[in-house]
């Protein structure tokens, strides 16, 4: 599978790439930034960044991203003591891993693999009356499958980046529309 193969490479490379970070933004940003002209790329690439290195600060980004949401979350009051992972993903274990450490909170996988389709059915059952509310429909049918628990020392360094990675939006925020405005697009 080439998904295990680029996750299997990317965990050969040290965690936060020396440096090397990777904007996800391939199809502008919807969260936590509204903003269609968002431009991707890496920031911090050197002549030592090896494919690896690459491929793993790609996976990070993405994972970043993911972090503004549960910051965004956070900022609203909302208390979050552990993840819960589905889809794609979720199935990989290096990357469910890279989540915690991230995060810095534990990352559950679940025994039901279809998280959306899942979920949707869920709201449904509720809606027709099977039970009661959604909390309760949850705790009959969602059980966790494995737990990871973050890494501090890595956490550490993930933390360090990310806050580097928060700063970068908003510091280019007027390149990516300068650029929009050359291209046209």
């Amino acid at each position: 599978d080439p998904y295990d193969l680029l996750t299997s490479l990317a965990s050969t490379a040290p965690a936060g790439c020396e440096g090397l970070l990777f904007l996800p933004y391939l199809m502008g940003e919807r969260a936590p930034y509204l903003e269609p002209i968002a431009r991707g790329g890496w920031i911090g690439l050197t002549a030592r960044h090896d494919r690896a290195a690459l491929v793993r600060s790609v996976l990070e980004g993405v994972t970043y991203s993911l972090r503004d949401c549960l910051e965004l979350l956070r900022g609203i009051g909302v208390a979050v003591d552990a993840v819960r992972a589905s889809g794609g993903g979720a199935r990989n274990p290096f990357w469910r891993q890279l989540m915690a450490d991230v995060f810095g909170l534990p990352v559950a996988t679940l025994a039901v693999a279809e998280g959306p389709a899942y979920g949707a059915a869920l709201l449904a059952a509720v809606g027709a009356g099977l039970y009661p509310d959604v909390p309760a429909a949850c705790d009959a049918t969602l059980h966790e499958r494995e737990r990871l628990a973050p890494d501090a020392g890595r956490h550490a360094t993930y933390d360090a980046h990310y806050a580097v990675y928060r700063a970068l939006y908003p510091a280019l925020r007027d390149q990516f529309a300068a650029l929009a405005r050359i291209t046209g697009a």
